[in-house]
């Protein structure tokens, strides 16, 4: 029952990656991916560049990664962004996750909002129908909030009118003469709130206790000191691996790394079904007697084969930074660069998990389909 449902899912999630990035009709990973105003998408539309625009109409989710990334246009569905600069100034009917380094709203979230970045800026023209959870180094809240706003930063300066309550952790708070708060406000901070004599705060405004001994700037450092010290590790054993693997494989890693820059859909489609689905296949062989070996060897294969996705999706990005996708003996450079972006982009916080979680999905995915295609030729060619 467990394998045929697994190979439904995977068949699924396959197709629908297709179906969007055909209707699309843009080049995968090229300088600009654009869904141009009039454009419809019926289904879930995937987009990843150096620069991408959305102004046409879809109806379904989107999912986006780039450097610069504009949503003005009609999402009938979910967004999830991840960017160097994100502007959103369209509209979503449903949530919206956004990571990024600058991360402007201008637009209307029909549900609820969750952005995290160095520096979020939500204008006057900005609605969340919904809530608001956000986490940032600089926050400043113009527009509208239709339920609760819970924010994390190092500073927040609001201007907006949140209907319900105000949960906020900074080191200062600052309320103008237009922020409205219908419910409660409850603080995190060494000081207090700077709130302006004209600021409307309705319900009680509650300080909460800090841990005794707990400081801001002793936390910060020792979490900023494991954060480099497991960045440094990930990135010699990460290195190591990638350029003994390019140096045993390099024939089979250009096929991988082609296939994500020819296929990036159906490379995430399958990394995401194979993700969730061949640790489930593998604890439901682990239950019955005659198949409990092969859950096993799933199981002790799954680990590796996460770990190894990182360095194909790596180089692939490091391809096309160098602009080098067919000549198998510059692979190691275009792998280094990558890696070094790569770590780099890690260190962010939130947008490091995301990037971490795109590279082991696009080459989990990109893996599976070249080791099947693989064994299709092998066995055309009855090698196998």
């Amino acid at each position: 029952m467990m394998m045929p449902m697994a190979m439904w899912l995977i068949l699924t999630v396959f197709s629908t990656m297709v179906y969007a990035d055909d209707t699309s009709s843009r080049e995968p990973f090229a300088e600009r991916a654009v869904l141009r105003p009039g454009q419809v998408i019926q289904g879930d539309y995937f987009a990843v560049g150096p620069h991408v625009e959305i102004s046409g109409i879809v109806n379904g989710d989107v999912y986006v990664a780039g450097g610069d990334v504009l949503v003005d246009g009609t999402v009938n569905g979910d967004v999830m962004v991840a960017g160097g600069k994100v502007m959103l100034s369209g509209t979503v009917s449903q949530d919206a996750r956004i990571v990024g380094g600058q991360v402007t709203i201008t637009g209307i979230i029909g549900r609820n909002a969750t952005v995290a970045g160095a520096d979020v800026q939500m204008t006057q023209t900005a609605k969340v129908q919904e809530n608001l959870l956000a986490a940032a180094g600089n926050v400043q809240l113009a527009g509208h909030i239709g339920r609760d706003a819970r924010i994390g930063a190092a500073r927040v300066t609001l201007s907006s009118e949140i209907e319900r309550d105000l949960a906020v952790a900074a080191e200062s708070v600052r309320l103008t003469s237009k922020a409205i708060v219908g419910g409660k406000l409850r603080y995190w901070s060494e000081t207090a709130p700077s709130i302006d004599e004209e600021a409307t705060v309705r319900g009680a405004i509650l300080r909460r206790p800090l841990p005794e001994g707990w400081s801001l700037e002793n936390a910060r450092r020792g979490i900023f000191g494991m954060w480099i010290m497991a960045a440094v590790a990930s990135f010699l054993s990460t290195l190591i691996l990638g350029l003994v693997l390019l140096r045993v494989y390099p024939l089979f890693t250009l096929k991988v790394t082609a296939a994500i820059r020819e296929r990036p859909g159906a490379s995430l489609g399958w990394g995401a079904a194979a993700l969730v689905v061949i640790p489930l296949v593998a604890v439901s062989f682990l239950v019955t007697l005659f198949a409990l070996p092969i859950g096993v060897i799933l199981l002790a294969l799954y680990g590796p084969m996460v770990y190894l996705a990182r360095v194909y999706a790596v180089t692939c990005v490091g391809q096309f930074l160098f602009r080098r996708s067919s000549d198998s003996s510059s692979l190691a450079w275009p792998f280094v660069a990558g890696l070094v972006l790569y770590s780099m982009l890690s260190l962010i916080p939130v947008v490091g998990g995301l990037v971490t979680l795109l590279a082991i999905l696009f080459g989990l995915g990109a893996l599976l389909m070249t080791k099947k295609e693989l064994i299709a030729t092998l066995r055309e060619q009855e090698q196998v």
